[in-house]
């Protein structure tokens, strides 16, 4: 499965079979997460926790949002300037891959015992276990949180194309025809799962290099639904023949409306486009 296939598929799955994961998709996840490298110069790993193998009766704390789940991803980085984007682009990737084997998965921010998940896994100082994610077989029967979060509902209610994507500056809405290549990997974008839907993510094409930006939450995961939507863009480029590469623009912090995090400069393309 592609990558843009895996992304228009991909949902949140919340009830699970029960059924812990197979050995060859635990051995295809474990050898997959063990290549990735996290983008933007940032520390960031993943591990796959197979509560079968813990010593013990464990019950990993979600507080109910999650039923039948064996199986978890969990994401470990340090606090340091783009962290928060560089862990979720990582965790992304993951959530895709499991996507592609056919899989359920659903990030998890806050509604998760840190201190559960923490017990599992060796944290380097400095670390902290900010997302995780159960993995697994998708159970028959919807829970009463897939009713009350409606997220069906939710992936299809992205916000239009040109209320995200800018030319030049905020006060242009850009045009999918004008977004020319990047219109496929900016659609993408769009369709990145965030926080309670919010979307917060803003993207300024000027002169063929591309500004990212997000704007503030009340949930305070902004950064990370950030993150998840560079995933998109730069898999998706680099899935379409797309070159170029990621770059923090001094210049570009000034901006009052938004958050800037990162640019993606075309290959060829000077750093102050």
């Amino acid at each position: 499965m592609s990558i843009i296939e895996s992304i228009c598929q991909r949902r949140s799955v919340r009830s699970y079979s029960g059924e812990a994961l197979s050995k060859e998709h635990a051995g295809r996840i474990e050898a997959y997460i063990a290549g990735l490298k996290a983008p933007f110069g940032a520390q960031a790993h993943i591990r796959l926790i197979h509560t079968d193998t813990l010593e013990g009766k464990v019950r990993m704390g979600t507080y109910g949002v999650i039923g039948g789940a064996r199986d978890f991803l969990t994401l470990a980085y340090k606090k340091e300037p783009l962290a928060e984007e560089s862990a979720a682009y990582l965790f992304e990737q993951a959530v895709l891959f499991c996507t592609s084997l056919g899989l359920g998965t659903c990030w998890l921010g806050g509604s998760f015992s840190r201190k559960d998940f923490g017990r599992q896994i060796t944290l380097e100082p400095g670390e902290k276990v900010g997302i995780v994610s159960p993995v697994g077989y998708a159970g028959s029967k919807k829970r009463i949180w897939d009713v009350l979060i409606g997220a069906e509902k939710h992936h299809a209610s992205r916000k239009a194309f040109g209320s995200l994507f800018f030319s030049h500056d905020f006060n242009r809405p850009l045009t999918e025809e004008a977004a020319g290549i990047y219109r496929r990997p900016l659609e993408m974008v769009r369709l990145a799962p965030s926080a309670n839907n919010f979307q917060p993510w803003r993207v300024i094409l000027e002169a063929g290099t591309l500004h990212f930006y997000h704007q503030k939450t009340l949930g305070g995961f902004d950064a990370i639904d950030s993150g998840i939507a560079l995933s998109h863009f730069g898999e998706t480029c680099r899935e379409l023949g797309i070159a170029g590469r990621f770059e923090r623009l001094p210049s570009r912090e000034k901006e009052a409306v938004a958050v800037y995090s990162i640019s993606w400069i075309p290959e060829g393309g000077s750093k102050e486009a």
